[in-house]
């Protein structure tokens, strides 16, 4: 890794609020149903909020993390209270997170890492995207990701937010795609259908992915620059080429389409 997520969290945050902040509260988010510009601005300070105050605690079960929650405040209704309260936010996770190790153990809603570095990764990249649906709600041209910033951004896809098909799901492969970045290393992810349980719900004939291989043979490629495809693993518009297997694509296609908010 080549850039500093700290530095990548604060000025991503600050241009969520230059973008959110003059905007009619209620225009919507294109890219998050149901969310307006408020919404956004404020569910960035509280998640950089909620995050700042388990990794400052030491918080690591799931009573001590309800009990943060139970305190959260709630929306102020002046601008210049969420802005101020942004900033502190976003000061307050930073702080956090340079304080100790990232090995350092921390709650958190991912079960096999449970660590101060997943929260570091995971901020990094939520707030990169919500910066992109801040421009797109304000109608602004999408500022571009750093390559570095998007290569990891599509690996936290693949191996998090992809990666909750249950272990003992009945599972059907359906190949192999590339995503081909041109200004980084290809990913190799392997399609399946999946049906079984997952938080308490049932899935049948569920998409999915995993990663591949590294000697895994592609029957399908999609290739962009790493920026294009990070908007598009994280379900944002992008613009990409596809070529090979069509019925791979069109599951790839159902993938992107279930949705990351």
């Amino acid at each position: 890794m080549t850039f500093e997520p700290t530095a990548v969290i604060r000025a991503e945050s600050k241009r969520i609020a230059d973008v959110l902040i003059d905007l009619d509260r209620g225009t919507p988010v294109p890219t998050c149903p149901g969310w307006s510009a408020s919404h956004l601005l404020w569910h960035v300070t509280a998640t950089q909020l909620f995050w700042g105050s388990v990794i400052a605690s030491g918080s690591t079960t799931e009573e001590q993390v309800q009990e943060i929650e139970s305190h959260l405040p709630v929306q102020p209704t002046a601008r210049a209270e969420i802005l101020l309260r942004r900033e502190r936010a976003t000061e307050d996770l930073l702080a956090a997170l340079l304080t100790g190790p990232l090995d350092a153990p921390s709650w958190t809603w991912f079960g096999p890492d449970q660590s101060v570095g997943f929260s570091q990764r995971m901020q990094t990249h939520e707030t990169t995207i919500h910066r992109v649906d801040a421009e797109l709600t304000a109608g602004l041209p999408v500022s571009q990701i750093q390559p570095d910033v998007a290569a990891a951004g599509i690996d936290h896809v693949i191996d998090v937010m992809w990666n909750w098909i249950p272990d003992e799901a009945d599972r059907t492969p359906l190949g192999i795609v590339e995503l081909r970045p041109s200004d980084a290393a290809p990913r190799l992810i392997e399609l399946v259908r999946w049906t079984g349980r997952r938080w308490g719900r049932g899935f049948t004939d569920q998409i999915g992915a995993v990663r591949a291989p590294a000697d895994a043979q592609p029957t399908a490629v999609v290739e962009a620059s790493a920026h294009e495809l990070d908007l598009l693993v994280w379900s944002r518009p992008a613009r990409v080429a596809k070529s090979g297997e069509i019925q791979l694509l069109a599951a790839f296609d159902e993938l992107i389409e279930f949705g990351i908010q």
